[in-house]
């Protein structure tokens, strides 16, 4: 027998063994509860939103047939634990903050061996409880796929597990199928339409669905750790002036608020009831910085660690010192990157850093706490005008 062949018997049997536990834990982790899928022809490819680190074991409780998850590469950089991923889950890798081609050919090849591929749309987690936009090239790999398409959608993650936050809350979680979609159906749909269909089926907004049906989501500390989401004031416009103790969020402006435990900001004069309403403001403030900036550097930190990527996942240290994001370079230490040779920036959990360039792959490091979603969207506006 293939070693390929071994390795998915072993883990068809531990998918099959661990699932009854998963079912459990998921449940008294976070209340979760969920559908199960349908027993569709063929291989099929699943695409569900993304809402929590525990996601592979959420949508796979509603598939107890063994499946394919395609992850970020950044699982193989968790010691011991990235052992028995490798050994006991089938794992297809990507690079985050690039359209990784290897990645798609390794799914098209899985499932032309008849194999289930479970692929999460957006390729990142929510930082605000808003399902990211889909890139077009999923819609294209959808469409090359030549498989039954599933839709999913995963409510009430975000609340239960911010990704800013350390602390998890007890509420509700659910998961189910959203729609079936044969490959013969598929084909007849451009890929706009394929492209539209993932972005209604996958649409997860926390605070509407709050809205329509609140659920209070228990814990402690609600609101620590939101300075990694959210990085500018609303009141004295400054970057990084924002910090958080317990369920308070605040600025040393005097900007004050408490984060509640339905996920809402509560005080006096408030600029905005959500994290999610606050993130598109300053997502548009950013749009308006790249217009204007000049030569300073937008913003920096101290401290931090530009580590290569090697073929075995090391990191290998390169530079220690600031960094910083100009109009047309990001710069780390004594090392320089031009914008226009970067093919993107990802996000590792709340405050990791990755990026590439057509020859290296490269992650930043940091001991103080710090928020580089603004690096990412800054660099998303920037690029377009290199």
């Amino acid at each position: 027998m293939a070693e390929d062949e071994r390795a998915y018997q072993r883990q068809r049997k531990a998918y099959k063994a661990l699932y009854p536990a998963a079912k459990l834990l998921m449940k008294g982790l976070l209340n979760y509860s969920f559908e199960l899928g349908p027993k569709a022809e063929g291989p099929c490819l699943i695409l569900s939103n993304h809402v929590t680190d525990f996601d592979p074991i959420l949508v796979g409780l509603s598939f107890p047939e063994h499946m394919y998850y395609v992850a970020g590469e950044n699982v193989m950089r968790m010691g011991f634990l990235s052992k028995i991923v490798t050994r006991y889950a089938s794992v297809i890798q990507r690079v985050k903050g690039t359209t990784d081609a290897e990645a798609a050919l390794q799914i098209l090849r899985t499932l032309r061996k008849g194999r289930n591929v479970c692929m999460f749309a957006e390729g990142n987690r929510t930082f605000t409880g808003e399902t990211l936009p889909i890139a077009p090239a999923t819609a294209k790999l959808v469409k090359l796929s030549r498989s039954t398409l599933i839709t999913y959608r995963l409510t009430g993650g975000y609340l239960s597990t911010p990704r800013w936050s350390t602390h998890r809350r007890k509420g509700r979680m659910t998961g189910a199928p959203v729609g079936v979609y044969p490959p013969e159906d598929l084909k007849r749909m451009s890929e706009d339409e394929v492209l539209a269909l993932l972005t209604r089926d996958l649409y997860e907004n926390a605070y509407e669905t709050q809205a329509r049906e609140p659920v209070p989501y228990k814990g402690k500390a609600l609101a620590e750790t939101l300075e990694t989401a959210l990085y500018l004031c609303p009141k004295c416009h400054r970057i990084d002036t924002l910090r958080s103790r317990g369920d308070r969020f605040f600025c040393d402006c005097g900007l004050s608020m408490t984060l509640d435990e339905y996920g809402f900001f509560r005080g006096r004069d408030l600029p905005f009831e959500t994290p999610l309403a606050w993130d598109k403001w300053q997502t548009g403030e950013m749009e308006q910085l790249a217009e204007t900036l000049e030569e300073e550097a937008a913003f920096s930190d101290e401290g931090q660690t530009l580590n290569r990527k090697e073929d075995d996942h090391r990191l290998t240290p390169l530079t220690t010192g600031p960094m910083a994001l100009y109009r047309d370079r990001l710069t780390i230490g004594d090392m320089t990157f031009p914008l226009k040779d970067l093919r993107g920036i990802g996000l590792i959990q709340r405050q990791g850093m990755v990026f590439s360039t057509a020859e290296e792959d490269y992650a930043v490091t940091a001991q103080k706490l710090r928020c580089v979603r603004k690096y990412q969207t800054l660099f998303e506006f920037l690029k377009r005008k290199c």
